[in-house]
């Protein structure tokens, strides 16, 4: 627990520094699996 505490930790710190992705491609099945993304 002390490893995932300590990677929200840094998560929360980052928080302003890192964005989001959108999907560009999305297969009919295993969408999350072998969908495509970009940077926002």
């Amino acid at each position: 627990m002390d490893v995932v505490a300590e990677a929200v930790i840094n998560l929360y710190r980052r928080r302003d520094e890192i964005r989001g992705l959108k999907m560009v491609y999305e297969p009919e099945y295993l969408r999350f699996f072998q969908a495509r993304f970009e940077p926002l």
